[in-house]
């Protein structure tokens, strides 16, 4: 535009203009053209001039691009499209998952540099562990609980289970161990498993929070089923009953809660299957895994106490007859 400069008005050429903010010419001309930093007339040589509206413009626009803004979010800024409010806080969200990525490889690089395991194998899955961003990591996660629980009646309470929690059980820390970074690779290899995500499938179709949907608040039947059976199994075996002997039969009516002779042979088949679907070594190991992701003790493990119960299950139910056991 070619616009007579006011006299009273203080216009800087597009050198002075360089002089004052540090930035190249070549860059002041290029967001002149753009219009990011319109000009506000020119002089009797044609030369670009531009008021202190444009220098403080100029400023907004190199303090919005060093803090890693692109021209196009730039432009809807100064266009008042957008606050440089939402746009920063859009960068806080992409630089905290930048900084998540950059201190897992970090840990990973460090792993390297201070072990002994330099087996090709166990490099190449501490490379793609590095090179995985949160947001795949988690994906992960997500995939196998999908495919757990799919279309069974509790789905979203077991597939938040599976998923690691409000507490995120299943997710790396930003600052991980060794024994983290080993722990989240081989789960992370076991829940890409097809073996093993059909194995707890099955272990959640028969599980205590399957149908418990729509019932209203409740105790976690996952951790009711665990204190009852240490309680009960648990004591059995650590007074050394045998799963086969007239004793254990009392304990598994102790854990059954005495079903009544309507309901006894159902209730013991129901928990027969779920061990069926549940005895497994795979599961005690996924489950000392979260522990160690989340720096927890290791959990008391399970399999001896399912494997006596299932035992005892299969032995002659002698109380099936009329009048066994007490009324539920």
């Amino acid at each position: 535009m070619d616009i007579t400069p006011d006299a009273d008005l203080p216009l800087l050429t597009i050198g002075q203009l360089a002089r004052r903010t540090g930035l190249p010419v070549r860059t002041l001309r290029y967001w002149s053209d753009a219009r990011v930093v319109p000009e506000a007339a020119r002089s009797a040589g044609g030369h670009r001039l531009y008021d202190p509206a444009g220098l403080a413009r100029l400023e907004l626009v190199a303090t919005l691009r060093e803090l890693g803004l692109s021209h196009a979010e730039v432009r809807r800024v100064l266009d008042r499209e957008s606050t440089v409010a939402e746009v920063a806080a859009t960068h806080v969200a992409a630089l905290d998952a930048q900084i998540s990525t950059l201190r897992l490889r970090r840990s990973v690089l460090s792993a390297v540099a201070a072990g002994d395991r330099e087996e090709p194998g166990h490099l190449d899955r501490l490379n793609r562990m590095a090179r995985l961003s949160a947001q795949e990591r988690q994906q992960i996660i997500d995939d196998f609980a999908a495919r757990a629980c799919a279309g069974l009646e509790a789905e979203p309470q077991l597939r938040e289970r599976l998923g690691g929690g409000d507490g995120g059980g299943h997710q790396l820390p930003d600052t991980p161990t060794q024994e983290q970074l080993d722990a989240w690779l081989e789960l992370s290899e076991m829940m890409r498993d097809p073996e093993f995500q059909r194995f707890a499938r099955r272990a959640v179709e028969h599980s205590p929070a399957n149908g418990a949907a729509g019932r209203g608040p409740q105790p976690d039947p996952h951790s009711v089923f665990a204190r009852n059976l240490d309680r009960t199994v648990g004591a059995a075996l650590r007074e050394g009953i045998a799963p086969d002997s007239p004793a254990a039969a009392e304990v598994v009516d102790q854990l059954l809660d005495h079903p009544g002779p309507e309901r006894r042979a159902a209730v013991r088949a129901r928990l027969r299957a779920r061990l069926d679907a549940g005895i497994d070594g795979r599961l005690e190991r996924y489950r000392r895994l979260l522990a160690v992701l989340q720096d927890q003790q290791p959990p008391t493990p399970r399999t001896a106490a399912w494997t006596w119960l299932a035992t005892a299950l299969d032995v002659p139910d002698a109380g099936a007859g009329a009048g066994a056991g007490q009324p539920s």
